[in-house]
């Protein structure tokens, strides 16, 4: 699947730009938005987990526990919990009963965690006996993978910007994205730009941190 966690506006209103990306732009609206796709992928690597909404099918062996933990954390939503009432193996294997949420089992959705509610479902011990459905991630991307996306592309057309200015020899002329005009590019801000990469460091940092906002599936307090 492929991910976009900011936009070329967002991009553009970065840049303090007044013209939106376009085809005749350079770079081009296209490249911005595959350096969008980009951006988020490696976000994604940088980070060991998906921020967009995905959706997940996972399969568990059974050995009496009462809690199931997702692989994929915050859950959005469990689409469906199915049961096998014979044994990987039997001829009447089939994960086809659907259990009923806060009836057989109840969800912990920050934390990743399924609960059976033995009273009403006692599953038999066995591999491949429960599968659960579910979406995890984020309904909306946050704010901070927003940012950092934002800035990387962002840094990315500056980049681009400033090879043209060097590769066509004209530092001391201004170059332009539609209207975005960047003078002397060559020597662009140098503060600024320092800046930028300082806070697609720090925003890559705090991914791997796992703040309380990111972290990866955990076991709930009890």
């Amino acid at each position: 699947m492929v991910y976009s966690y900011t936009t070329a506006d967002n991009v553009q209103a970065e840049l303090r730009a007044t013209t939106d990306f376009s085809a005749t732009s350079n770079p081009t609206l296209t490249s911005v938005n595959l350096w969008i796709n980009n951006a988020s992928d490696e976000i994604n690597q940088t980070a060991g987990r998906v921020y967009g909404q995905t959706s997940y099918t996972e399969t568990y062996d059974y050995n009496g526990e009462d809690i199931l933990i997702t692989k994929n954390a915050p859950i959005i939503s469990i689409t469906s919990v199915l049961y096998s009432t014979a044994p990987l193996g039997n001829a009447n294997y089939a994960l086809s009963a659907t259990k009923t949420e806060n009836t057989d089992y109840t969800t912990y959705l920050n934390e990743g965690e399924v609960e059976i509610l033995s009273a009403n479902w006692t599953p038999s011990t066995g591999n491949k006996r429960i599968q659960i459905n579910y979406d995890a991630g984020f309904g909306t991307v946050p704010g901070t993978v927003e940012m950092l996306a934002t800035k990387k592309v962002t840094k990315r057309v500056l980049d681009t910007l400033m090879s043209k200015d060097v590769n066509e020899k004209k530092s001391g002329k201004s170059v332009s994205v539609g209207s975005i005009s960047i003078v002397k590019p060559a020597d662009f801000g140098v503060k600024q730009y320092s800046t930028l990469n300082k806070d697609i460091s720090s925003l890559e940092e705090d991914l791997i941190g796992g703040t309380s906002a990111y972290r990866l599936p955990m076991t709930r307090s009890r």
